[in-house]
């Protein structure tokens, strides 16, 4: 488990399960989580952290998305608040790739979000909206106290994940959370980022979308494509990054996404 501090009273911790993570803002001897971590032994190593070793006490939870990796922690605060979007049960029974494990993360919401709600915890003021892009149900976390911004899987590393989404609400979201202008971006996996993380995600759309009608024009394998010629120029792509690129190829195969003609 590893504890990043973000700022007076806030905290990133990453699990090893998928490198998923969770912010805990504290009030005081009271903590707001936002995401819960992918695997029970995570969840159970932060839970140690934040009741035995702070003496802490968590009385909200909030999801970003209803899948089972942003769910461990869950049943862990029974007497916590649990807050998702109103569809977050629709999207849990959409997930695909989640084992039996996993699926026992599930807990019902205790408050249901549409819109957005503005709250004081501590000494920062929060903001959960709706954000629909990569699931239905998708919330994003705004800390401007912080310059922060949570996104959740709005951004997968330096791309987009397409394998629940369509482009155009994708695109859409992470317009709208690089229109907050916040320094500091968290995703539901890996490190704080900067803002060149949306940008690259938006990057990443536009290259996939011209290499898979490239593709379709010259009939060509769309499974073939590589990501380096979808992500902006910079960095080589993470293993994680590739392999959820092959999956947004295989959706992209089977949904029939990016026709070769565009839309007028």
């Amino acid at each position: 488990m590893r504890v990043e501090r973000l700022g007076e009273d806030l905290f990133h911790f990453r699990g090893e399960a998928y490198d998923s993570g969770s912010l805990a803002i504290l009030d005081g001897k009271r903590v707001l989580l936002v995401d819960g971590l992918a695997s029970v032994g995570d969840a159970q190593a932060m839970r140690r952290i934040l009741v035995e070793g702070w003496g802490t006490r968590v009385e909200l939870c909030v999801s970003t998305h209803f899948f089972s990796d942003h769910m461990a922690a869950w049943n862990l605060f029974p007497e916590a608040e649990l807050l998702a979007h109103a569809d977050a049960v629709s999207t849990f029974r959409s997930e695909q790739f989640r084992t039996p494990e996993e699926a026992a993360h599930f807990r019902e919401p205790t408050r249901r979000l549409a819109g957005s709600l503005q709250m004081t915890w501590g000494r920062y003021r929060v903001e959960v909206f709706e954000s629909p892009g990569h699931t239905a149900d998708a919330l994003g976390v705004d800390v401007p106290d912080a310059d922060l911004l949570h996104v959740g899987d709005s951004a997968v590393g330096r791309m987009a994940y397409l394998y629940y989404a369509a482009p155009e609400p994708m695109d859409r979201a992470l317009e709208r959370a690089l229109g907050r202008g916040r320094g500091r971006i968290l995703r539901s996996h890996g490190p704080v980022a900067g803002p060149e993380a949306l940008r690259s995600a938006r990057g990443y759309l536009r290259g996939l979308e011209d290499r898979v009608r490239g593709a379709r024009q010259a009939g060509t394998p769309i499974e073939e494509i590589p990501i380096a010629e979808c992500l902006p120029p910079g960095e080589p792509a993470t293993d994680f990054e590739t392999f959820f690129h092959a999956r947004n190829l295989e959706s992209i195969r089977t949904r029939g996404l990016f026709p070769r003609e565009a839309a007028s």
